[in-house]
């Protein structure tokens, strides 16, 4: 089955609703010496799910949307980096 243009379409918003949530998460925890909370749990099981799916989507898609799929999983997995290296700073 071929990935369709909506899917990584779909992918995409997905993609920046998602870092956009846990960026928010890493700047609040950042700024106020915040323990970790549940929507920074969150944010950062929905970047780990978001890797998951974009992996299932690279087997069906064409070399183009292979290389969109990579620069989004590489973003994701950037901000993933990021908060885990955050968690540990804070423990």
């Amino acid at each position: 089955m071929m990935a369709t243009r909506q899917s990584i379409e779909n992918m995409m918003n997905d993609v920046n609703e998602k870092l956009e949530s846990a960026r928010d998460q890493i700047e609040r925890t950042n700024k106020m010496g915040y323990q970790i909370n549940e929507e920074y749990t969150q944010a950062q099981l929905g970047l780990e799910d978001l890797e998951h799916e974009i992996d299932k989507l690279m087997h069906s898609a064409n070399h183009q949307q292979k290389e969109q799929l990579h620069r989004m999983h590489l973003q994701v997995s950037q901000c993933l980096n990021d908060m885990i290296l955050d968690e540990q700073d804070l423990q």
